[in-house]
């Protein structure tokens, strides 16, 4: 399993500062369990840059999303929609290493960036 936890929202906010259509996208497989990067951490981090960006008077759109596994092509397809129906310009992954660099890999023109630090993989001894 990995193990992540979310970066500071100022980090986050820090790469998306030049987009005006974001998409933040959880995992709901270790990231949920770490409680870094499910459905309600999701939620937080929308909402928290929503209020940040608020703050500041800039005209941006945070969407929310949350797939099974981020490293599982299956799983990833409706992002990959999504991102094109939606004109997303840019994607926060609260996903793990693995998971921002297998969107980065099937959204190829989107930059993914990461919305968590994976901070090991281990397992049940």
């Amino acid at each position: 399993m990995i193990v992540a936890e979310r970066k500071p929202l100022s980090e986050i906010r820090s790469f998306i500062e030049d987009f005006h259509r974001i998409l933040v996208v959880g995992c709901g497989t270790c990231a949920t369990v770490c409680l870094a990067g499910g459905e309600a951490e999701v939620r937080v981090v929308g909402a928290a840059l929503r209020i940040s960006f608020l703050r500041d008077e800039k005209d941006v759109e945070i969407l929310e999303d949350c797939v099974t596994r981020q490293c599982e092509p299956e799983f990833v397809e409706p992002i990959q929609q999504k991102v094109k129906e939606e004109s997303v310009e840019a994607v926060v992954s609260l996903g793990c290493g693995v998971g921002v660099n297998f969107l980065a890999e099937k959204l190829e023109t989107i930059p993914v960036f990461p919305g968590v630090n994976t901070k090991f993989f281990g397992a049940a001894v």
